[in-house]
């Protein structure tokens, strides 16, 4: 339990009001669901993992333990187990994004925003030499803004987890974000795999379906294959992915695909 402990590290039962929100959290959204099982949880047994803080004058800031702390509020509690560390204000930056970066799964979007907020606080520092800091390569945090582009219902759907990061691309080809709403609710009830998100999002914006076949075919094709020209006009079956050929019991062409 006291794993993060180190050598002049105090334990203290910290009074809820006097510990002030994590400037550098990572992580921006929380999880319903998750949160209402760990309130339910405190609730019964405590706060069994004590939080980091760090003194600042009277008060304190919160180093780790996002989620217990607003627990804790919500629940009344007024008092949380915590480790006082002595931190200064960039050693509490490193510190806080640390411990959440090796303890919980964050999105490229939390880690590239945090990235962000602590190259606006410390704009001497080179952005090469805070990625080595931080243990994350430049050209994985390049990449990773391209998740900034994204619509925001988009951006929501992948903080929340309900749809994945490759999912992420295919939806943003939706341009009405209540359809992009109401995709993300889909993927997430039907457990929709890439493929058949890809497959739904072609048909809602009506793009040349990529595949022909026949009655009698036991392939499918690549409307560019010298094969699918063959086909006559009247008996062409078209559809939008692999997986919905395979559903009519086709089999994909080697030659085109």
């Amino acid at each position: 339990m006291f794993r993060f402990q180190r050598r002049g590290d105090t334990f203290e039962q910290v009074p809820v009001d006097r510990i002030r929100d994590n400037p550098y959290q990572p992580r921006t959204y929380i999880l319903s669901e998750p949160h209402e099982n760990l309130k339910r949880s405190i609730e019964q047994y405590g706060v069994i993992v004590p939080l980091i803080v760090s003194r600042l004058g009277d008060d304190f800031i919160l180093v780790a333990g996002q989620r217990r702390l607003l627990a804790a509020r919500e629940l009344g509690l007024s008092t949380v187990p915590s480790i006082v560390r002595e931190l200064n204000p960039r050693e509490r930056m490193e510190a806080s994004y640390l411990e959440n970066l090796h303890r919980e799964d964050l999105s490229r979007l939390d880690v590239v925003e945090m990235f962000d907020r602590i190259r606006r606080r410390y704009p001497k520092v080179s952005e090469e030499g805070l990625a080595e800091t931080m243990g994350l390569a430049k050209d994985d945090l390049d990449r990773a803004r391209y998740f900034q582009l994204l619509p925001a219902a988009v951006q929501a759907g992948v903080r929340s987890r309900m749809i994945s990061e490759e999912h992420a691309p295919v939806l943003a080809q939706i341009q009405d974000p209540d359809v992009q709403l109401e995709m993300i609710e889909l993927i997430y009830q039907e457990k929709m795999s890439v493929e058949d998100t890809r497959e739904a999002v072609d048909r809602i914006l009506r793009k040349e379906p990529p595949f022909v076949t026949s009655d009698g075919s036991v392939h499918f094709h690549a409307p560019h294959c010298p094969y699918a020209g063959l086909i006559p006009e009247g008996d062409r079956h078209t559809f939008f992915s692999k997986k919905e050929g395979a559903r009519k019991g086709k089999i994909a062409c080697m030659q085109c695909l």
